[in-house]
């Protein structure tokens, strides 16, 4: 049985390291195409190519769990059609023991997503939009990526943020109880000081606003109290949440409870990322399903097809998952394991009802 594992392991292996590249390549491609569709003129080939390149990493994450379970769909119709799968179904090897053939490359592909997704893609793709930005717009860049906060009844608005976590232009709006603007807040620039957990800002102007008149008082620095550190800035500004860390989601999600917004699209790419291994698993197993039961006897084409569409149906569920999570607050982690729950749930049926 040992034998026979590592066999379907390499196999498997084999193929889904050809699936994968074959996506990685063509997706970089059309990313290139589009890059080079951009209209400004100090944008040009070398530097597309270096956006491509460096956004590689968050690509190859996001096309790997489609690889492995398009890679699954064709290593075990080889085996079927050549009649190795009977031979092993024979020889007693249950579903559950060929899943657990499987295990060892699903595992590999795993790892090296969750490697990827944590530790290289998101540096990666933060770096490449800072320079991408730069490329395009030169010394004001960075204005581009101006942001808003909330944080109770403070509204605040970022213009842009440089290397070395320092804000500029910064805008606050305060309301009182009853969401009336009571003062404004403009500083040109913003130093967090970690030690303290504050921000230094200089070149303030204060605006008190009263029923009759407003009051203002220019100041050299002033101090604003607030944990927010400049590395939740700079994410906010830079990175989706789908290219983030768990770790720097984890900071964010605390940021967004603190501020009573609800389900938020941090807590969705949070829990979408801690419940890979079930996304990971399920897709093998639903792999397992197909090719034992409905495609057993097709030719590859149609398998490939049935391939690309099942995994098109998953991200589409997720599509359509999340943002339903946020509209009618339901909780994250329920939205992320519907999709999950229901691939496993037809996988599931199709091999009880072929074993």
């Amino acid at each position: 049985m040992l034998t026979i594992d590592r066999y379907i392991t390499g196999h498997a292996n084999r193929t889904i390291l050809v699936v994968v590249m074959t996506l990685l390549a063509l997706i970089s491609l059309f990313a290139m195409f589009e890059e080079l569709d951009e209209s400004q003129a100090t944008y040009g080939f070398t530097e597309a190519f270096t956006y491509v390149l460096r956004t590689l990493p968050r690509r190859l994450d996001e096309i790997l769990v489609y690889g492995l379970f398009i890679g699954y769909l064709i290593s075990l119709g080889r085996l079927a059609e050549s009649n190795e799968l009977t031979v092993c179904r024979v020889a007693g090897m249950s579903p559950l023991r060929l899943m657990g053939a499987l295990a060892p490359s699903m595992i590999v592909w795993l790892v090296l997503s969750m490697l990827v997704s944590e530790f290289v893609a998101p540096t990666s793709e933060r770096r490449a939009e800072v320079e991408k930005l730069q490329a395009q717009y030169g010394d004001d860049a960075l204005a581009r990526r101006s942001l808003w906060l909330r944080d109770g009844q403070l509204f605040m608005r970022v213009r842009a943020i440089d290397g070395e976590g320092q804000i500029h232009n910064v805008l606050q709006y305060w309301l009182d109880d009853n969401d009336e603007l009571v003062e404004m807040v403009t500083a040109s620039t913003g130093v967090y000081d970690a030690v303290r957990g504050e921000w230094q800002f200089a070149d303030v102007t204060r605006t008190r606003l009263a029923e009759e008149a407003a009051e203002r008082s220019d100041l050299d620095t002033w101090v604003w109290e607030n944990p927010i550190t400049p590395e939740l800035l700079a994410s906010q500004a830079f990175l989706a949440p789908n290219k983030m860390s768990m770790l720097a989601l984890s900071r964010q999600i605390e940021f967004a409870r603190a501020q009573e917004l609800g389900v938020s699209e941090y807590e969705l790419a949070f829990w979408s990322r801690a419940l890979k291994p079930l996304t990971y698993a399920g897709l093998t197993l639903f792999a397992l399903g197909v090719v034992m039961g409905p495609l057993r006897q097709v030719g590859m084409g149609l398998r490939l097809t049935v391939g690309v569409f099942a995994g098109l149906g998953f991200k589409y569920l997720q599509d359509l998952f999340a943002p339903a999570a946020i509209v009618f607050n339901i909780p994250a982690l329920i939205a992320i394991l519907i999709p999950i729950a229901l691939y496993w749930g037809v996988a599931a049926y199709l091999i009880r009802r072929n074993a």
